[in-house]
């Protein structure tokens, strides 16, 4: 089984999809688009442009930047502002981490079992917030 045990070997596009299953609301959204890693001043700079689609909704485009830098490991994942989001260890079938965001709380799990097609699904709840949200990465 190969996993992926540096940084670098995220560099390049993605095409990805996303499932939300949205428990408070009881709908399920679906998204789909692109994630771009590429080389920045101290690692990978996460670039993403989905497009979402709610029940009875147009169509809603969105984008998301986070920042990749090598840790201890792995990679430790930043927010665009810097600060910490989370760590990916690299190596593993399934890592996983959690951040607290109170009064959220978000756990991560990836899936490296069949890379370079890799998963990442986020467990979120909070007072206002019950969903879990799966995204698969596949090369473009």
């Amino acid at each position: 089984m190969t996993l992926p045990r540096d940084i670098a070997e995220f560099e390049g596009d993605w095409l990805l999809d996303r499932v939300i299953d949205d428990r408070l609301t009881g709908q399920k959204l679906r998204a789909e688009g692109g994630a771009t890693l590429r080389r920045s001043e101290g690692g990978l700079t996460y670039d993403e442009q989905v497009t979402l689609f709610m029940p009875g909704q147009p169509p809603f485009h969105g984008t998301r930047r986070y920042l990749w830098r090598p840790g201890p490991g792995g990679i430790a994942i930043h927010f665009e502002d810097g600060r910490f989001f989370h760590h990916l260890t690299l190596g593993q079938v399934a890592p996983g981490d959690h951040h607290d965001c109170p009064p959220d709380s978000y756990d991560a799990g990836y899936d490296f079992a069949r890379w370079p097609l890799w998963r990442v699904r986020w467990t979120v709840k909070g007072p206002r917030k019950d969903y879990e949200m799966v995204t698969d990465f596949r090369r473009r």
